[in-house]
């Protein structure tokens, strides 16, 4: 009986101990993003920067938060492992441009938004859901739940997807490029080229 209740008691320091250390990660996954969040509000509020200088350093708060070669590599799916090297490489290239052009042109369009962390959720294979709201002071019924979801990385984290008002944009970009990969018979050339004909367009509008 005795070793028994010794068991049991170890269990529960074990499962008590694991418990601590995944609020301990949910409440450093908050901060991440209350941190991120925080830079680029301080970044479009700095109105001394030009458009393109703003934009760049935009891009750089992405690429350190983001995992944009995993987002990548979900967004296409199966396709990606037929592909060539060159292919692949072409194709996170042009990836991470459409990123980069269609983000920071959306968030130059905010001013006195901000986010406001709400709390987290822990989900399988070791995500952790940061759930936020926009709030915007002008429009408070226009307020707009946000959730990161995201994974750890080194001692820091990796967003690897956003979902706004409960769309998902990596589902939906995946969805997007699954449909032009079945229009076109599976070719990833086409694939390819859509996405310079997007990134063409994208750089031409005001």
């Amino acid at each position: 009986m005795k070793k028994f209740i010794g068991a049991v008691l170890a269990l529960l320091i074990v499962t008590s101990t694991a418990n601590a250390e995944k609020r301990e990660l949910g409440g450093l996954a908050e901060a991440f993003i209350g941190s991120l969040s925080n830079q680029v509000a301080q970044l479009n509020q700095n109105r001394s920067l030009d458009s393109t200088t703003r934009r760049t350093k935009f891009m750089r708060l992405v690429e350190r938060g983001f995992d944009l070669n995993w987002i990548a590599k979900f967004v296409v799916g199966r396709p990606w492992k037929t592909a060539s090297p060159n292919q692949q490489k072409e194709y996170l290239d042009l990836f991470k441009n459409l990123v980069e052009l269609t983000y920071s042109k959306r968030f130059i369009e905010y001013s006195q938004q901000r986010i406001i962390v709400l709390g987290h959720k822990l989900g399988k294979r070791k995500f952790i859901f940061v759930e936020s709201q926009l709030v915007d002071p002008k429009n408070p019924k226009g307020n707009v739940n946000i959730v990161w979801r995201l994974i750890p990385k080194g001692s820091s984290f990796k967003i690897v997807d956003v979902v706004i008002a409960g769309i998902s944009m990596a589902i939906t970009q995946r969805n997007e490029y699954s449909a032009v990969i079945k229009r076109n018979n599976g070719s990833f050339d086409l694939l390819l080229a859509a996405m310079k004909v997007q990134l063409k367009k994208l750089r031409s509008a005001p």
